[in-house]
């Protein structure tokens, strides 16, 4: 089966190559991709050479020519002769790079993948995957039914991280970011406010939705690191601060005594891949990376995750490039981004 990948060959260097795939070994599932989704913290960094695995020695699978993507839906097309439970024509989800098909290999990382409720449509499926590090601002963050929560930072990661808030019943939620695109998508989802750090201190506009001194539960999603001290100054005292997005790099001017001892906060990480492993399953409060897909999945499948105001653009593979560039200068058009493959 011929199929085309995308391919990052060098820093803001986008191709697009035919393969021919081999039919799949005996733990194997071949699937032909419908939909897949655009991670843009991970895919951006990648994109413009600034990852810090791309210097990690160990980590040989990050580097030029590098496969983007880890989040797309499809159908499986044929399987392997050890391989029990899938069958050509299911709907799927999985971790997948941007690809009209992949073969999966079961028992790898990448091997994973998630039956689709019968109501859900490809292009919400997708997006399960990348889902799933919002997710961790819900799942680290223990009771959340009723208690107020704010996410700093509302790109794609931010936004689920909201909306699986809004999901597991907090009250209220208020989406903080300098972006208007990103703070109507929020609104969408069903914030209660939203808060644009320009229009004045973040703290004193929290405190005045909350009529409190801070938010019971912050979730940090920025992926900078000198954002973790101001989520820690917009939490009540006693509260959590859980970091949902990759923070690359070090924060600088962090009173740990003052601003974290003193005031008893409790700051976790919470990333998506991690969380979810089994030696993280006993803090995660007995969810592994099956039980958090399905219920992504079912979620997305009901209406109680919504992806209203996400989707801004829907393009091809050939398109890709403009869209990397689109989502890290064009903020105020660009929120997420899907590959369609059909």
């Amino acid at each position: 089966m011929y199929a085309r990948q995308v391919v990052l060959t060098e820093p803001y260097q986008v191709a697009v190559r035919d393969v021919e795939l081999p039919p799949p070994a005996a733990n194997q599932i071949l699937v032909a991709t419908e939909v897949s989704a655009v991670s843009a913290g991970t895919e951006l960094a990648v994109w413009t050479g600034t990852h810090q695995w791309l210097q990690d020695p160990t980590l040989p699978d990050w580097k030029f020519p590098f496969r983007p993507g880890y989040s797309a839906a499809g159908t499986v097309v044929a399987v392997g002769s050890a391989v029990s439970g899938w069958k050509p024509g299911d709907r799927v989800s999985y971790p997948g790079n941007h690809a009209s098909a992949e073969l999966l290999t079961l028992g790898h990382e990448r091997g994973r993948l998630w039956r689709l409720p019968d109501h859900l449509d490809m292009e919400k499926a997708a997006l399960a995957c990348i889902a799933r590090y919002g997710l961790g601002a819900a799942i680290r963050a223990g009771i959340t039914l009723g208690r107020s929560a704010a996410v700093l930072g509302l790109g794609v990661i931010g936004q689920f991280a909201l909306r699986c808030l809004i999901a597991a019943g907090a009250y209220p939620v208020i989406g903080i970011d300098a972006v208007a695109l990103r703070r109507q998508a929020a609104c969408a989802a069903g914030a209660e406010h939203v808060i644009d750090p320009s229009a004045g201190d973040v703290r004193e506009q929290l405190a005045h939705c909350l009529k409190q001194r801070g938010a019971e539960i912050v979730a940090d999603a920025t992926g900078v690191p000198d954002a973790v001290p101001l989520a820690m100054s917009l939490a009540c005292d006693g509260g959590q601060v859980v970091i949902v997005g990759s923070p690359r790099g070090k924060a600088k001017e962090v009173n740990f005594y003052n601003d974290l001892h003193r005031r008893y906060l409790e700051v976790t990480g919470a990333h998506g891949n991690m969380l979810f492993e089994p030696a993280h399953t006993r803090l995660a409060g007995a969810w592994d990376i099956d039980k958090a897909q399905q219920w992504l999945l079912a979620a997305l499948a009901s209406g109680r995750l919504n992806l209203d105001g996400l989707i801004t653009h829907r393009i091809s593979a050939a398109e890709l490039s403009s869209a990397y560039d689109g989502l890290l200068r064009r903020k105020e058009e660009y929120l997420g981004v899907v590959l369609r493959w059909k």
